[in-house]
């Protein structure tokens, strides 16, 4: 019978207080030296650029595609791919349209967020800008596919508004594993994570961001392989706040998806 793994805060406290305190050892300016990172540019279908960092580990790495939430961009996350590149991974961390360095004077939440005038507004200029984010996220598959020589094992990992990204990429293409931090998910994006295969997926969410917790919950026990992991801590924190404060998760999640990636 398949058995999958439900962590908490005080399973984990010791490892994590370990690893803080590790990481806490290492100056800001070794852990960025670390890093071999250069970025990249990715043409769309409809011409459009799309920005990424690449940060490469050996030649013969498994890949990690990391998408972002709508309130950061990919340079946010940076001690994340420090943990990834650690483990052995390389890289691809997008800049999803109208983000970061992933911006133009047609396509920008910045400018959206300056222009609207109530939330509403908001929500709705917002939601056609993401309309994009599906093929221009595939885009970036084929770049990292090609990046590794289309042979390497690829994961994807992604957090809040971006997280229905990784079920459309899984519908059509092999993905070996899913990280959802706080996932923010449609009942359609949930009917459609149904219908996939089972694969590894791991789920952090505060407590108390209700929404995504739920959906999270929801997941996890839809999923039927033995590998996939629910996290749920105390507190209302976003999934990056989360991970800034508790910086031992960076170090789980890496070291879950290499786990679940041996023998790829």
């Amino acid at each position: 019978m398949l058995t999958k793994t439900v962590l908490n805060n005080v399973s984990y406290a010791i490892r994590g207080l370990l690893v803080a305190l590790m990481l806490s050892s290492v100056t800001p300016f070794v852990y960025a030296q670390a890093l071999t990172e250069k970025t990249v540019e990715i043409t769309t279908a409809d011409q459009f650029t799309l920005s990424a960092q690449l940060f490469s580990a050996v030649p013969s790495a498994s890949g990690v595609l990391f998408l972002h939430d709508c309130q950061h961009a990919a340079q946010d996350y940076q001690p994340l791919y420090a943990a990834l590149v650690k483990q052995g991974f390389t890289v691809l961390a997008l800049d999803l349209r109208g983000y970061g360095d992933s911006q133009s004077e047609l396509f920008s939440e910045q400018k959206i967020r300056r222009q609207s005038e109530d939330i509403v507004s908001y929500q709705g200029q917002l939601a056609g800008l993401m309309l994009h984010w599906q093929k221009d996220v595939l885009s970036a598959l084929h770049y990292m596919q090609q990046a590794l020589g289309n042979k390497q094992a690829i994961s994807v990992v992604t957090s809040g508004c971006s997280s229905n990204q990784a079920i459309y990429l899984a519908e059509t293409n092999a993905i070996n594993s899913i990280v959802m931090f706080a996932p923010e998910l449609s009942s359609a994006d949930k009917e459609q994570f149904k219908q996939l295969s089972d694969m590894p997926i791991y789920l952090l969410s505060s407590k108390h961001q209700t929404e995504a917790m739920l959906n999270a919950k929801e997941l996890f026990d839809w999923s039927g392989d033995k590998n996939t992991v629910l996290q749920v801590l105390k507190g209302n924190l976003s999934a990056y706040q989360l991970l800034k404060q508790q910086p031992y998760l960076n170090e789980h999640v890496a070291t879950w998806l290499r786990n679940t990636l041996k023998g790829h």
